[in-house]
């Protein structure tokens, strides 16, 4: 379970649950929602019901995927963007099925479903909730753990990696509060990782 997860969105994550045991999805979600909270408590106008199962249903879709093409779909060394479209077009079908299911308000359904489906490739926010989610999913790689994960998975050393990463803060968020998040996420994670 997510820590502090609202009662309101414990069956959706619980349903979530089988979509996210790859591509340590299940670290990423729990980190990314923290994020999507405190981004919520800046944000007042962003509807927290669209915001947080986006977060907790944004990246089901990666278990459609072998887990030998991952690699190829996100990340600094990504080779075949066209692979992770299909991790968001699968990802907002398991949305809509999982948000049916637990008998989800159609109009916040809807909404999340078209969050879900582009959140990675748009490059551009449909609305304020989308910045949000787009902004908590972005934050998690500058976790210290994203950071221990994610300089092996893509073959960097951890220099190298957080020096790649840092040169991403003025260009990946879309609100100002996620960008001041990122820089002191990544001081505090750089900071115990290498001194």
């Amino acid at each position: 379970m997510i820590p502090n997860v609202d009662e309101k969105y414990a069956e959706i994550y619980e349903r979530a649950g089988p979509y996210l045991d790859t591509r340590h999805n299940d670290l990423h979600v729990r980190i990314a929602y923290g994020f999507a909270l405190r981004l919520l408590e800046e944000y007042r106008e962003a509807d927290e019901a669209v915001v947080l199962p986006a977060v907790i249903l944004h990246d089901t879709g990666w278990k459609t995927i072998p887990e030998d093409q991952h690699l190829k779909a996100f990340g600094p060394k990504m080779t075949d963007p066209d692979l992770r479209r299909v991790h968001e077009v699968e990802g907002a079908r398991i949305a809509n099925e999982i948000l049916t299911a637990v008998g989800y308000d159609a109009a916040r359904r809807e909404e999340i479903v078209a969050i879900i489906d582009g959140h990675d490739s748009r490059e551009t926010a449909m609305s304020l909730n989308d910045k949000v989610v787009k902004d908590a999913d972005k934050l998690w790689r500058f976790s210290r753990t994203a950071m221990e994960i994610d300089h092996r998975r893509f073959g960097y050393e951890l220099r190298e990696y957080f020096g790649w990463l840092e040169r991403q803060i003025d260009d990946w968020f879309f609100t100002p509060e996620a960008t001041r998040m990122a820089r002191e996420s990544f001081t505090e994670a750089r900071a115990a990782l290498i001194g």
